[in-house]
């Protein structure tokens, strides 16, 4: 059987020279891959409201359309580790598949193990600045439940040297992986005032013209914007109207219906 913990403080070795985000997460998805894991899916969320900040994927774009297509977020046991334990999971999801009395979840645990995800391992990762990393990886290789279960101690270690080397990327530039957060969704609802002041931000309005607008205050327009941002998984005000748009989220202001 091969040892994970050498295979993570090896990799951990090798990402001390690589400084580039995005060269990091192709180092590290290569050096998996060539290890016998399928794919790896990393994002950071704040631990007391389970809003996923970021979230990336080197999961097959065919599979992540057939996932959003399905509404298959409300079934992963993977993404509910941001909302409520526990904090290290394995799941064999061909015996999950065979288990399960829901037909989202049985649909979901079909299509990862046709996709060739049937083994995965994630954890739950501490993190600074009051936020945490949810890190899984996947495998469907026969050997890999050894590795998953005989190994526990590697694999949080190997987890934990991903979670603590990658990040999202450059705001400007280019991320790295398929970005997840057009597919699992927002993990709670814009309210109304987020939702009108990304909707006059659209419109090309500053902060001080949305202020006036809604008769409310810049430092409160700036709180709905950060606020909207960490619910869409955006990093930037403007990657945050794509994916309200996306999602069809944006609402005319209620001032102008009266």
């Amino acid at each position: 059987m091969r040892n994970i913990s050498e295979f993570a403080l090896d990799l951990l070795e090798s990402l001390s020279h690589i400084f580039d985000d995005t060269a990091r997460w192709d180092h590290v998805v290569g050096r998996l891959e060539g290890f016998g894991f399928r794919a790896l899916n990393m994002g950071h969320f704040t631990p007391k409201t389970g809003v996923l900040h970021w979230a990336r994927s080197s999961m097959s774009p065919q599979w992540l359309k057939v996932y959003a297509e399905g509404g298959y977020s409300d079934a992963d046991l993977v993404l509910a580790q941001t909302i409520q334990g526990p904090e290290c999971l394995y799941i064999n999801l061909g015996v999950r598949m065979q288990q399960s009395n829901s037909a989202t979840a049985t649909a979901l645990y079909t299509g990862m193990v046709e996709y060739g995800y049937q083994h995965t391992f994630s954890l739950v990762v501490p993190c600074p600045g009051n936020r945490a990393a949810l890190v899984a990886l996947f495998s469907d290789r026969s050997e890999a439940e050894e590795w998953m279960t005989e190994q526990t101690t590697g694999m949080r270690i190997l987890a934990t040297v991903i979670g603590t080397n990658l990040g999202p990327g450059s705001e400007d530039g280019q991320h790295p992986g398929h970005d997840l957060a057009p597919v699992l969704g927002t993990t709670a609802p814009l309210s109304r005032r987020e939702q009108e002041v990304l909707y006059l931000l659209a419109e090309g309005m500053r902060n001080e013209q949305i202020s006036t607008a809604l008769g409310i205050s810049e430092i409160t327009v700036r709180t709905h914007l950060k606020s909207a941002r960490d619910k869409l998984r955006a990093p930037t005000r403007e990657a945050a109207l794509v994916r309200a748009v996306q999602m069809g989220l944006l609402t005319d202001p209620t001032y102008r219906k009266r």
